[in-house]
């Protein structure tokens, strides 16, 4: 069989716009000779459609835009993702479904049967399990349809598994001959390397052909890295999708292809892909064309610079250089050798007269105290409120710039450093930062290696430095690493590296900080557990004092 792996970029809740782009990608396989198109799960509503699912006339729309697909269609197939209604006494009745088409038909509905409820999906706040799974004949094969995590319970390959069920050994018992999964699978570093020896495993014990249909985009925070997979029976490769963009392929389940070996690149590689994909989809997708950021002279800053610049060109990127009487001579030279490698345009504004002001409007209230964080806290939110002027009154799109190890231990400004409408690097530890100014500077110096050399400063007071109140930064991401990513506690963390008081510090930083977390921008997640949505923790607690 011909499969048309149409890897496509949605909008959730742009039903109209989606459905357009499904017949534009079936009437290519038409044209491709292609027996049947396969899109990734959802497609029509867009991937996680959330509370919209709720909505009555939103589901309503849905399923209308379902049939008025289907009846578009004629011989060739078309698989595509999509909602569907199955009322009884218990239950939302709303499911998770792949519709097969053809002949101007719905021909075949196959329901989801393992519901992910962890990290980032909540699935079960929504949708049904399927009550069973059907081989469906089509064009000389048996279809086995399965919908993203029906394909990730294979007992073959996981030693402990979620669920009870296994929908594709249903299948196989059933009688398929060909395995298709439509995915909607959230990129995290090194997720792709599961999937392919997941699905290499299941395919070489079933003896069966696998088209595994992936997504791409950015939907606010999640990733979606494509990189569709098609596998021959024998476990190998055969057929790659593109890594974040749009990709259409014909796999012949009939044809032999020389194996894919090379299908995850390096950390940094990679992480600056989906970092850039992030941004530019969630400006595409809320019709932002301009991006500001703050240019301090850090790293931070520099990075999420450049990363604005590959998403946005450098004609649409301005940033906004905000000294004060604290901030380094080479701060500012360093910066403005940045602006001039990236193209960029640029104004210098200082915060000193508004902060001068501001304290001595104060000076009543804080009579005879000492100077503290407070006035810290104040440089930094002056600095918001610059940049916050700026992107109302030209429609830019704000970029914070702080890195996960200064927002996990607090070492960012509520309404100051953290204004803005996306965290670009809020899912990237300080240490990763360097390694990818150090990849983006493999060729030609970009980022200025002054940055990328000095000492971490906020430069909130003299001669300030970040290591003067927290430990280094390669110790401090081992511990915020198997705190945050591997839910390790004091005890298992200290077993691994020794240093309790440290330890303890550090994950006290991380959960007393939680509420300025919880009025954060988005984070773009490319770990497997990201501030935000998929890591929920209580405000307010009494496990850690």
């Amino acid at each position: 069989m011909k499969i048309a792996i149409c890897q496509i970029n949605t909008i959730i809740g742009d039903i109209e716009g989606n459905k357009e782009k499904i017949l534009k990608y079936y009437k290519k396989a038409i044209d491709k000779g292609a027996d049947l198109a396969v899109f990734p799960e959802l497609t029509l509503s867009g991937y996680p459609p959330l509370d919209l699912i709720e909505k009555k006339e939103f589901r309503e729309a849905v399923i209308i835009a379902s049939g008025e697909i289907a009846k578009q269609t004629g011989d060739v197939g078309l698989l595509f993702g999509s909602i569907s209604e199955d009322y009884d006494d218990i239950g939302t009745g709303i499911y998770n479904s792949a519709f097969l088409c053809y002949d101007s038909k719905v021909k075949f509905i196959q329901q989801k049967t393992l519901i992910p409820n962890y990290d980032v999906f909540d699935e079960v706040r929504y949708f049904e399990s399927a009550k069973d799974v059907f081989v469906h004949e089509f064009k000389g094969e048996k279809l086995g349809i399965s919908i993203c995590e029906d394909i990730w319970n294979d007992s073959d390959y996981w030693k402990e598994r979620l669920y009870e069920k296994d929908p594709i050994q249903t299948l196989v018992d059933k009688g398929t001959t060909l395995l298709i999964n439509i995915s909607a699978s959230p990129y995290s570093y090194g997720r792709r390397s599961v999937r392919h020896s997941m699905l290499s495993t299941l395919t070489k014990d079933d003896k069966l052909p696998l088209a595994y249909v992936s997504c791409v985009g950015a939907q606010t925070d999640l990733i979606f890295d494509g990189g569709s997979m098609c596998f021959n029976s024998k476990g190998e490769l055969q057929l790659l999708g593109k890594r974040y963009n749009e990709d259409f392929f014909i796999f012949d389940t009939k044809t032999e292809y020389p194996p894919v070996l090379n299908y995850e690149g390096s950390f940094e590689e990679e992480i600056l892909e989906a970092l850039i994909l992030g941004l530019q989809d969630y400006a595409l997708k809320t019709k932002f064309n301009k991006a500001l950021v703050g240019l301090s002279g850090g790293i931070d800053s520099a990075l999420v610079t450049y990363i604005a610049v590959q998403a946005f060109g450098k004609e649409n990127v301005h940033v906004l250089l905000m000294p004060s009487e604290y901030s380094s001579e080479g701060s500012l030279t360093h910066s403005k050798k940045l602006i001039n490698n990236l193209g960029i345009s640029w104004n210098n504004v200082s915060i000193q007269p508004v902060f001068d002001k501001a304290l001595e409007a104060l000076s009543p209230l804080f009579k005879d105290t000492p100077t503290d964080v407070t006035e810290e806290n104040m440089q930094a939110r002056i600095r918001g409120f610059y940049l916050m002027a700026y992107s109302n009154k030209f429609g830019h799109l704000l970029c914070t710039t702080g890195n996960k190890s200064e927002m996990a231990v607090g070492y960012a400004t509520l309404y100051g450093d953290m204004c803005g409408a996306l965290a670009v690097i809020a899912d990237v530890y300080k240490t990763q930062v360097y390694k990818i100014a150090d990849y983006i500077n493999r060729k030609v110096e970009v980022i200025p290696q002054e940055i990328i050399d000095k000492p971490p400063s906020a430069e909130l007071r003299p001669d300030q430095k970040d290591q003067d109140s927290l430990p280094p930064y390669e110790l401090l991401d081992k511990i915020l690493k198997m705190y945050l990513e591997d839910s390790k506690e004091i005890n298992e963390i200290t077993e691994i590296i020794g240093q309790p008081g440290i330890v303890k510090r550090v994950l006290r930083l991380v959960d007393l900080n939680e509420f300025k977390r919880k009025q954060a921008a988005p984070v773009l997640r490319v770990t497997n557990k990201a501030f935000g949505y998929g890591r929920r923790f209580p405000i307010v607690q009494g496990w850690r004092k």
